[in-house]
């Protein structure tokens, strides 16, 4: 009904300058909790302007893109090192979440171990999943008490095969699928690089944002160069 555009700051001058203004309508339902929308489909889609922030990828937002068919050893996961980083994913806004779902990289028989926070501010986490000391594989469902999320840090923190975590496939909140192999879920595989990098199979992410990557069964790691 009313909507106040307010000016904190300028790096120029004493003048807050605005070019466009759009408030959009729809006639579709939705729910508020503390002021916050309760999504029900899942809003981690580049449609929904969610991007990943951490993490190496071959195609940025491939986490995303909500393919879970094409994955192999070189392409259609994002990854970090264990031990260094993570994998970040920034809706477009916060909302109030109470589910995830991962799918893991399962192209062989390695398990994965994980943590998964959330966030508003990027500076105080929330930790929603403590799956460190748990064998996980494939499809990962993760529910918890409803809080409000703009940032989830998804922390891989072992692997059978090697020092990577690898990651294909996230959305929240979780939605719900009458497909198989989605139906068995809990197990995975994951891998290290960040999303917005195009990296050689054989390289890892190191800790000060280089593009680095590295596949699933490599263990051997080096520099590549940012593709966007």
């Amino acid at each position: 009904r009313y909507i106040r555009i307010v000016g904190t700051h300028n790096t120029v001058n004493k003048i807050f300058h605005i070019v466009a203004f759009e408030c959009m309508f729809t006639n579709k339902t939705f729910t508020l909790e503390k002021g916050l929308l309760v999504p029900m489909e899942n809003v981690a889609t580049i449609a929904d302007c969610a991007s990943v922030i951490e993490g190496v990828s071959r195609s940025r937002n491939a986490l995303l893109n909500g393919d879970t068919k094409n994955y192999d050893w070189d392409s259609g996961y994002t990854c970090h090192q264990l031990g260094s980083g993570a994998i970040v994913v920034q809706l477009a806004q916060p909302y109030m979440i109470g589910s995830i779902r991962l799918l893991l990289w399962d192209c062989d028989d390695r398990s994965y171990s994980y943590y998964v926070e959330v966030s508003t501010n990027q500076q105080q986490w929330t930790m929603v999943a403590d799956r460190t000391k748990v064998t996980c594989k494939s499809w990962q469902s993760v529910t918890f008490e409803r809080r409000p999320a703009s940032f989830i840090r998804i922390v891989g923190t072992h692997n059978t095969a090697n020092e990577v975590f690898h990651c294909v496939h996230f959305e929240c909140p979780e939605q719900q699928s009458n497909q198989k192999e989605e139906n068995s879920e809990q197990s995975g595989t994951g891998d290290t690089s960040p999303a917005s990098q195009q990296p050689d199979p054989h390289a890892l992410q190191a800790p000060s944002g280089n593009s680095l990557h590295s596949s699933p069964g490599s263990n051997s790691y080096s520099a590549n160069r940012q593709h966007q």
